[in-house]
């Protein structure tokens, strides 16, 4: 099963919120027939997440409505268990933040633990995101803790790794995506961990890494990973990111090695982002 993942960084806003949900429901849908189509995580700004999770458990209780029409079943006749599923463990949109303090709790200003994100039934955090290295100074030691506090509070992490340009002009990307993993993950147990190759270069530039590029780093990746890390992690999944759009994504998802997406821009209007999930097998 693929994963999408929606990165809304500082954009949209609540009435963008109602207008992209509904849109989303209307492809879910229309998918909802072929088997665990995919996974869609949306990831917005913090001050949305309180709102978008009462609107997924509203949601959710109209799907339980749809599946008792499709069954001739009773809404009544649904268990306790049953509701749960439907309501929160079984959501087909996630909810995920685009960061997380490195600390559950205490002295600082602005940010929010993961402990915090956890109470607004966040299933996964992005970590690490190259925004956040350059311009809030992150270093591996402080994205190591962030991961570590996720995992602990139960919830995915999904650990942003790439290059800038100079370094793949010098031939150093293996060493540096190497040395970038070995040092930002934690040596702990994980139920499940996404890693993002997003190289630097391709974000936002309209530059998307070529098909041998991707396919290149995903086989070092999932065999660096094979030797390092086999033992204390269960599920892991490879997603790529930079200028991902619906142009390019079913190409990028038919790359071996690569079981998603972590899609920005393509994502903030949910005409293009349909595309991509319309195209997604």
């Amino acid at each position: 099963m693929k994963i999408i993942v929606a990165n809304w960084k500082m954009n949209n806003g609540f009435d963008e919120v109602d207008d992209w949900i509904e849109a989303f429901y209307e492809v879910f849908f229309k998918k909802i027939e072929e088997e665990n189509p995919y996974e869609v995580v949306l990831c917005p700004s913090n001050i949305l997440l309180d709102y978008i999770d009462t609107q997924l458990i509203e949601d959710g209780f109209h799907f339980m409505e749809y599946l008792s029409n499709k069954y001739d079943k009773s809404p009544e006749d649904f268990s306790l268990e049953e509701i749960k599923k439907y309501v929160y463990d079984s959501r087909p949109l996630k909810l995920g933040a685009q960061d997380c303090g490195f600390e559950d709790e205490g002295q600082f200003t602005g940010d929010v633990s993961a402990k915090q994100l956890k109470e607004v039934n966040c299933e996964y955090i992005i970590i690490g995101h190259s925004e956040r290295r350059k311009y809030h100074f992150e270093t591996d030691e402080i994205v190591n803790k962030k991961v570590a506090l996720a995992v602990k509070n139960e919830i995915t992490p999904i650990l942003c790794i790439g290059e800038p340009s100079e370094v793949r002009s010098n031939g150093q990307h293996f060493e540096f995506i190497k040395n970038q993993i070995k040092n930002s993950l934690p040596f702990i147990g994980y139920k499940k961990l996404l890693i993002a190759y997003e190289p630097i270069w391709a974000i936002g530039t309209g530059v998307t890494a070529t098909p041998k590029e991707i396919a290149e780093m995903a086989d070092f990746i999932h065999n660096f990973l094979k030797i390092e890390t086999s033992i204390f992690i269960e599920n892991f999944a490879l997603l790529y990111g930079g200028s991902v759009n619906s142009s390019n994504s079913d190409e990028i998802l038919n790359i071996k090695g690569i079981d998603g997406l972590l899609v920005g821009k393509a994502s903030l209007n949910f005409a293009e982002f349909g595309k991509i999930l319309m195209n997604t097998k």
